[in-house]
């Protein structure tokens, strides 16, 4: 095997690669695009302390202290 074929054989060897990044990056970045967005919704974003059956100042009511 000559120099000549070598030379050749590895700028193939490199152009094959970059199509077959691009075109996977290209594919990846379609499917990444038309994929559902997981952001909760502005609801999902409140604390847990919202929901709860506790008021927020339940504890000032309670007289806590006296016991």
């Amino acid at each position: 095997m000559s120099i000549s074929e070598i030379v050749t054989w590895t700028v193939v060897f490199i152009l094959a690669t970059g199509f077959v990044t691009v075109i996977s990056t290209a594919v990846l970045m379609r499917r990444a695009k038309n994929r559902p967005n997981d952001e909760p919704k502005s609801d999902d974003k409140k604390d847990d302390w919202d929901k709860d059956s506790w008021a927020h100042d339940d504890w000032k009511k309670g007289n806590w202290d006296d016991k």
